[in-house]
């Protein structure tokens, strides 16, 4: 039997796939963790399965990891994305993906990628794929458009680079996709095929470079292509790079590096675990056993428990007591779930934590907020020029090759709120003239004294319908 190839993965996707896993799971939250079984919660010794299946049950798992992604998107998304784009294309921006989803959503989806398994991959592509051989005029004639596609780093399972013209760029990307198959007997059914694109580089005999798409699927283990080889084409010419653009935490290349929350989940998998051992002990320990001396039931004999019972017993040395849990083992498992929840406070799941909010200071908050800011600056940064280059070639391909285009994402996190005694120093400065009053409505725009959103104009209209009230 033949061995399929185009399923191979990268040794680095190989490696890194079990943290992508046990990340995903955690982010899904408790349904996913119990299903797991024993991956995250191991049996005790000698349990059997239906001991083991209560084991889990009686577990909780909190969830703090996707607390923390909730709240780190909220602050990256606080402000929205600053989009630069040539007037044609800025309609595309309520569509990027041609399937209804708009460019702050799409680019919210990118971010939830980086904060979850800290890394994903980007596909502008124009459809349908049957364009070849067409000019963007014939394109644009007939309603084609470009479109952004956003793939799981789990998605993306093989990949090369190559230097080529004195640069380092992908020469081959595999991806793996489920494609929805149309069943022509029942309009109702869902069926999917796993389906292969491989974008890759080739050359001519003239030695110039073409981007290249095929699309595989496996039978009996072997490799089978589905239609044709396709070469999309901008202006009349072959592309001369593959547009899939990765985007991770730290960089824009296709290098895998550990998911940037990966500590956290560690913590809140053993959290987990301590939570599953505390339940398991009281559940055995909670209520008191009774316990009879001095007395043999006689075969069939069953004693009774209970407030209404009443017990005899004709040997008058019968005692019988209760056996209660007094020790202390507990709480040491109790206390070092305390730990790891103060541990997980500061790897980012800062709502875990009681925080003394009326005696924080503004520089505290800063402080306690940096190592989840470094993060956020860091994701900002890259998923801006992840988003900038594919936007440029998304543009290019629509019409406007020489345009400018930028995506920038907010890396202002925190509120800046003005104090009323700065508020008097500003507008003491603007009545004195030190200040403009374009300077004195920037400074409260920036902390945020008016929304942002507002114009100079719009502000200086507000003053002036207030005056005259």
């Amino acid at each position: 039997m033949s061995e399929s190839k185009v399923s191979i993965r990268h040794p680095d996707y190989i490696y890194m796939a079990p943290q992508w896993k046990k990340c995903r799971d955690a982010a899904k939250g408790q349904r996913a963790v119990h299903d797991a079984g024993t991956e995250y919660l191991p049996m005790l010794t000698e349990q059997t399965g239906a001991e083991y299946k209560a084991y889990k049950l009686r577990a909780q798992f909190f969830n703090a990891t996707w607390r923390t992604i909730q709240a780190l998107s909220g602050m990256l998304f606080r402000k929205p994305p600053e989009v630069e784009v040539p007037a044609s294309c800025e309609p595309f921006l309520e569509d990027i993906t041609a399937g209804g989803k708009d460019f702050t959503t799409f680019a919210q989806q990118i971010a939830l990628e980086i904060e979850q398994v800290g890394r994903v991959g980007i596909l502008v592509d124009r459809s349908p794929e049957s364009t070849e051989g067409l000019s963007q005029a014939d394109a644009q004639r007939l309603n084609l458009r470009p479109s952004m596609n956003c793939y799981k780093t789990e998605s993306i399972i093989n990949w090369k680079t190559e230097r080529i013209n004195n640069k380092v760029q992908l020469s081959l990307v595999v991806l793996r996709e489920n494609t929805d198959i149309p069943d022509l007997g029942n309009e109702f059914e869902h069926k999917t095929e796993v389906h292969y694109r491989v974008l890759d580089l080739v050359k001519s005999e003239e030695g110039t470079l073409s981007h290249r798409v095929r699309i595989f699927k496996i039978e009996d283990g072997e490799d089978i292509q589905i239609g044709g080889d396709l070469y999309p084409v901008m202006d009349n010419k072959n592309l001369s790079e593959i547009p899939f653009f990765f985007i991770s935490t730290d960089d824009t290349t296709p290098e895998v590096e550990e998911p940037p929350l990966i500590d956290l989940v560690d913590a809140n998998y053993a959290h987990y675990r301590l939570d599953a051992d505390l339940k398991h002990g009281l559940h055995f320990t909670g209520l008191p056993t009774p316990q009879v001396f001095g007395h043999t039931p006689p075969e069939g004999e069953k004693i009774s428990i209970g407030s209404t019972t009443f017990q005899c017993f004709s040997d008058p040395d019968t005692s019988s007591q209760y056996l209660e849990f007094t020790g202390q083992g507990l709480s040491g498992i109790s206390n070092e779930k305390e730990k790891i929840a103060e541990q997980m406070a500061i790897l980012g799941a800062r709502m875990l934590a009681v925080e003394k909010k009326d005696s924080e200071t503004a520089q505290t908050a800063t402080i306690h907020r940096a190592g989840e800011n470094s993060i956020l600056e860091s994701a900002s940064v890259n998923i801006s020029i992840g988003l900038t280059q594919a936007m440029t070639l998304f543009c290019a391909w629509a019409g406007s090759p020489h345009s400018t285009v930028s995506v920038t994402l907010n890396k202002d996190f925190v509120p800046t709120y003005m104090n009323p005694q700065e508020l008097k120093e500003w507008t003491v400065a603007l009545i004195s003239g030190s200040i403009s009053e374009q300077e004195y409505f920037w400074t409260l725009q920036q902390r945020e004294a008016v929304p942002l959103d507002m114009t100079f104009e719009e502000h200086q209209e507000q003053l002036n319908n207030t005056s005259r009230v």
